[in-house]
């Protein structure tokens, strides 16, 4: 039996570039925490495209 489903949404395959480095010290985090490395980059892009700040704040910070 697999690991059940964290999300119903439609799931779509995207191809990152990752330095071997970052790819290998995220599947030990993965391994280490029994999750996949899916899960780990899921939860990770969410939570830092909401700390995105809005584009207009970000235009309204620049210097003129």
């Amino acid at each position: 039996m697999g690991r059940p489903r964290v999300c119903e949404e439609e799931r779509v395959l995207t191809p990152v570039r990752l330095p071997r480095s970052v790819r290998d010290a995220l599947r030990d985090a993965a391994a280490t925490r029994d999750v996949s490395v899916n899960l780990l980059v899921t939860r990770a892009v969410t939570e830092y495209l909401e700390r995105l700040p809005d584009l207009d704040e970000q235009l309204d910070g620049r210097s003129s």
